[in-house]
């Protein structure tokens, strides 16, 4: 049977209006989303293209069946975001954030002040986050930007900044700083669960990049290959990143300030209020 997967794809290329534009928002080979549609075709019994010598279009079967896949796929999200909820209900403590490395500068700075029992840890885009902090589904986020909402109270936590992680034999290795045009074209390894920094992807349209879902899988393949990969200022020394060097990237979109928010029955958690200059102040400071 079919999976989740080939209903998204389906309803990329109705959006898209071509396989080839799907392909490329999807960051897969044509032939490779090709496939995978004949395959879903085969799985129904149905033809859902019609395919002429240099053209492949939705026919009305197709465009009856994405209507069909886009409401199981609200349906699936919805029962997956309830069960998340659910689930967080029955915890102790849950904390999202919207990319990896501030949740952990969060984590260590609560430390022990942070309630006995369970933490549960989840990555999100902002506004998810934020909806799930007014609901009571989380007890802190971590958003890109501060949240504006009465009963909430935010701080700035921390600035996090783009490294372009090259092996030392690399072309680009010996530079004192990259933008995204030096890096656009270049073969790279990418971790899947970056949370805001994935919007990099649209900074380099002609950049190939091997996506990995798993962070063990990811890290193993950084350590075994020569290819480039993203880190951060943050997690640049938590990972064992075998000999390799870290450029800055600069420009627009190399650089998120971070906030922690949390409704007033847990403000005492917050780290102690500080400006945004202060806490730029005192990490140049340490570098």
């Amino acid at each position: 049977m079919f999976e989740l997967r080939d209903l998204y794809q389906l309803i990329k290329i109705a959006d898209c209006g071509t396989i080839s534009r799907a392909a490329e928002e999807l960051y897969i080979s044509q032939p490779a989303l090709s496939r995978a549609m004949q395959k879903l075709e085969g799985e129904l019994g149905v033809a859902l293209f019609d395919r002429a010598k240099n053209k492949v279009e939705l026919n009305e079967n197709g465009k009856f069946f994405v209507g069909i896949a886009r409401s199981l796929i609200s349906e699936c999200e919805d029962g997956a975001r309830r069960l998340r909820d659910f689930d967080r209900e029955r915890k102790t403590f849950a904390v999202g954030a919207c990319a990896p490395a501030p949740l952990w500068e969060l984590m260590r700075i609560l430390g022990s002040n942070l309630p006995e029992g369970r933490i549960a840890t989840e990555i999100c885009p902002d506004d998810r986050l934020l909806r799930g902090l007014l609901s009571g589904a989380y007890s802190l986020v971590v958003l890109s930007a501060p949240a504006d909402c009465e009963g909430v109270v935010c701080r700035f936590l921390c600035s996090e900044r783009l490294l372009l992680c090259l092996p030392p034999e690399h072309r680009l290795a010996g530079r004192k700083q990259l933008t995204f045009a030096d890096i656009d074209g270049i073969t790279m390894l990418l971790y899947e669960g970056i949370g805001v920094w994935g919007d990099v992807r649209s900074r380099l349209p002609h950049t190939r990049f091997i996506v990995q879902s798993g962070f063990e899988d990811f890290a193993d393949l950084v350590r075994q290959s020569t290819l480039p990969s993203f880190t951060t200022d943050l997690s640049f020394n938590l990972t064992d990143i075998n000999g390799r060097t870290a450029v800055p990237v600069v420009g627009e979109g190399s650089e998120h300030n971070f906030y922690v928010c949390a409704p007033l029955k847990y403000k005492n958690l917050l780290p102690p209020e500080r400006r945004f200059e202060e806490q730029t102040q005192l990490k140049g400071g340490s570098n």
